[in-house]
């Protein structure tokens, strides 16, 4: 590694077909030039059950990593569409926190170091309000004392809703909460489409970002648009980023059947470190 290669670049693991299994993507993410993997715990019963991986699963997939030379580092938790801590309806509220809980026990079992968390307080069939912020945060900071009792880092995710669509509104639960492992992960792809100026957005949270998902956008679109056919400035958002004293990044994108997804990972891997070398191998 260059050392003024300062840097790391993840790959989300939805950008490669999820059939795939962990050995075939720890080589396709490292082959391809990736630096570690974000692992998808979504709201399907597939993703979810790995919350409840035994210990020798657990340890099958450490030694295929230390093999391979590349591991999960961080999670995507975006089962919380389906349990959201603001939720209203019956029960619903408890069950996410418990699922919280279980997601930081296998983080930690994993190793891996940061939760990425979805910015939603309710999500299906109901609507926000005061009363779903209110229950939101006081669910949030049970759950935070929980990832701070296990040194689990936790970091919003700035999502495609008003709830939290940018690093502003992110940093008013963080500041609300006051616990110091929990932070902000943008998403500069949707804060693209939620704040007047994106630059100042970022500032917003200057000290509490822990990493950030570069995803391309277009006006009112926010997933499967090709890097570069965007509205994203890379090179201005990483200049920024970097001004900010961020390190981290993860590529965010999906498998959409192509042929041959490699070359698609690697294509999205140059495309991006164009733009990170540029910035970070130059002198602040």
């Amino acid at each position: 590694m260059n050392s003024h290669r300062v840097y790391r670049l993840g790959l989300y693991e939805k950008s490669m077909p999820g059939e795939l299994p962990f050995e075939e993507k720890f080589k396709a993410a490292k082959e391809t030039g990736y630096d570690f993997i974000e692992m998808s715990i979504d709201e399907t019963e597939e993703k979810i059950s790995r919350l409840d991986f035994s210990d020798a699963r657990i340890l099958m997939l450490q030694s295929l990593s230390l093999d391979i030379g590349i591991r999960f580092e961080s999670i995507c938790f975006s089962a919380q569409r389906k349990f959201p801590l603001g939720s209203l309806l019956d029960g619903a509220a408890d069950a996410a926190v418990e699922l919280f809980k279980k997601c930081v026990d296998f983080a930690v079992k994993m190793g891996i170091r940061i939760i990425q968390a979805q910015g939603y307080d309710c999500f299906y069939g109901e609507t926000s309000s005061a009363e779903t912020r209110e229950k939101f945060l006081d669910n949030l900071k049970l759950c935070m004392e929980y990832a701070s009792a296990h040194g689990v880092m936790v970091g919003f995710e700035t999502m495609e809703n008003e709830f939290m669509n940018t690093v502003e509104k992110a940093m008013y639960f963080v500041n609300q909460a006051k616990m110091p492992y929990l932070s902000v992960y943008p998403d500069v792809g949707n804060i693209w489409n939620g704040a007047n100026d994106i630059y100042q957005d970022l500032e917003c949270g200057r000290s509490h970002i822990c990493s950030v998902h570069l995803k391309e956008t277009l006006p009112g679109r926010f997933r499967e648009i090709p890097y570069g056919e965007g509205q994203v400035d890379f090179k201005k958002v990483i200049q920024t980023t970097r001004q900010l004293g961020i390190h981290r990044y993860v590529a965010e994108f999906w498998y959409t059947d192509e042929a041959d997804y490699r070359m698609t990972l690697k294509k999205n891997n140059l495309f991006l470190k164009r733009y990170l070398d540029a910035v970070y191998m130059t002198e602040v």
